[in-house]
């Protein structure tokens, strides 16, 4: 099938944009900060994921950025998550451009999670939620969501969130039973956390 031809010669002449070895899982996390909040949840989701021995993390602020240059780290990586502040009760332009160009990248199967902060109501976290799992990705945490400026404990929270993550690329995250009822009730649940 000429795809195939396509996406091999790609695959064949385009340098590794993370190690050749392949050894670590990678974790990309694109956000956007209107004022700084959601990129200080960034940061502290990407140390609690870089405590987890074989994870490495990209973090990529979209602030005038082009998604589609994207493309070929988004199809390196093992994991995204997407960090968006809440704007007219809704995640922002760059975000969606960028879940957009997911389209035209096999990403099925790859860990998927956002977060962010907001003012009044917070849906941006859920919308890219619904998004990722609609693009066939695992979710297999509950956002994290923060109203306006980060506290220490949130910052602890995005942390222990990236923390998780880590732990389910590499694999070693505790399974848990989720019961319909649960499910129903639209209750959010996280893994308990790993020292």
């Amino acid at each position: 099938m000429p795809r195939d031809y396509v996406h091999r010669y790609r695959e064949l002449a385009t340098p590794r944009l993370f190690n050749e070895a392949r050894s670590e899982k990678t974790l990309v996390v694109f956000y956007i900060s209107a004022y700084g909040n959601t990129r200080r949840m960034a940061e502290a989701l990407a140390t609690g994921a870089e405590s987890i021995p074989g994870v490495r993390v990209s973090l990529y602020d979209l602030e005038g950025g082009e998604s589609g240059i994207f493309t070929d780290l988004i199809e390196e990586a093992d994991g995204l998550a997407f960090g968006s502040p809440t704007i007219n009760a809704d995640a922002v332009k760059p975000i969606w451009d960028v879940l957009s160009s997911l389209t035209s990248v096999n990403v099925k199967g790859k860990l998927g999670a956002a977060f962010g902060s907001y003012g009044w109501s917070g849906e941006a976290v859920a919308m890219v939620e619904d998004r990722l799992r609609g693009l066939k990705l695992r979710v297999p945490l509950a956002g994290v969501k923060v109203k306006l400026i980060p506290t220490e404990d949130e910052l602890g929270r995005c942390r222990a969130f990236g923390r998780d993550l880590a732990l389910h690329l590499t694999g070693r995250a505790t399974r848990r039973i989720v019961s319909m009822e649960e499910l129903n009730k639209g209750v959010h649940f996280k893994e308990q956390a790993h020292a």
